[in-house]
């Protein structure tokens, strides 16, 4: 029987264990408020650990991310070095985060803001159309959700291309990818829609600047669905101010829930929404951490195993 344990920041629990039931005959799973016995444990189901999570549970030898992102189990203080850390891969996950991008290039393609802006002054003015072909979209992180995106927009007409730190080519040959800093600029000379899924690095943080605005297309458009750290707000301002960028979509903040007092949420080229891109579908996320944890006791190797020195 393989014994694990649930602890899940903001949302409920009770999902994730209900989809335990699946594999009861072959798994034991509870929540960190439930009666256990805390040296039975060997896997975890994670979603923001507390501090001494991994102290408390000393036979931990593999725990999984509710989502694709596993900076908040990285920046535990009590992660050992021999617990194998792992992600979540959601196929439909995937899928959801490319419709809210895609709706948002979309918009930026055929000028629906301004639009609806019209439609509130009652105003009736047509304005240039271009099609999908026109329109340069870089993606920044070609790990699982962005290579999905990217395919999808490849799939939709649009110029796009990705941006990652090794040269690992694409499925698709037809999609560019640049890599490393030396193709940073180039990447972002040609980009106009710029989408940030990248995971959280020291070398991510704070990506999403100045400088990194100034380099993209005139007028372009930051799509920023990957985490609250990527961004320099006073950056984005200013870039907004002056017309280098159009506009904005924010979803992931620094802290969340974005504070009722910040001035992001009244700036009227910046669409905010509440860590909405994508949602979890609990079922995956236990099956996702089941087949890790029977692969580690079949004596084979994770399937989405993180490596901890590069944070992905």
């Amino acid at each position: 029987m393989h014994k694990g344990i649930v602890q899940i920041r903001v949302v409920s629990q009770e999902p994730y264990l209900e989809s335990f039931g699946r594999y009861a005959d072959t798994f034991e799973v509870v929540s960190t408020d439930m009666p256990h016995n805390p040296e039975e444990i060997t896997f975890a189901l994670l979603w923001h650990p507390d501090a001494d999570f991994f102290d408390r549970y000393p036979n931990v030898k593999l725990v999984a991310s509710t989502a694709a992102g596993v900076d908040n189990i990285l920046a535990c203080p009590s992660l050992r070095d021999d617990v194998i850390v792992c992600r979540n891969r959601d196929p439909e996950q995937a899928s959801i985060m490319s419709t809210f991008a895609l709706w948002h290039i979309i918009g930026h393609q055929r000028n629906f803001e301004r639009y609806r802006q019209q439609q509130l002054r009652h105003e009736w003015i047509r304005h240039p159309m271009r099609a999908p072909a026109d329109i340069s979209v870089g993606i920044l992180g070609m790990g699982f959700m962005g290579e999905k995106l990217a395919n999808d927009c490849y799939a939709l007409g649009y110029d796009v291309a990705g941006w990652r730190k090794s040269d690992t080519p694409l499925g698709n040959p037809d999609i560019r990818v640049f890599s490393g800093t030396e193709q940073f600029d180039a990447f972002l000379e040609r980009t106009e829609v710029l989408i940030c899924v990248l995971p959280l690095t020291d070398e991510t943080w704070g990506i999403l600047n100045r400088d990194t605005f100034a380099k993209m297309k005139s007028g372009g458009y930051l799509i920023h669905i990957g985490r609250g750290h990527h961004l320099v707000p006073a950056d984005l301002f200013e870039a907004l101010a002056s017309g280098q960028l159009a506009g904005a979509s924010l979803d992931v903040f620094a802290p969340e829930p974005l504070p009722v007092d910040n001035e992001i949420w009244d700036h009227p080229k910046i669409f905010v929404t509440p860590h909405d891109a994508s949602d979890v579908r609990p079922s995956a996320a236990v099956d996702n951490i089941v087949n890790e944890v029977e692969r580690l006791a079949a004596g084979k190797p994770p399937a989405n195993q993180v490596l901890k020195d590069i944070g992905y």
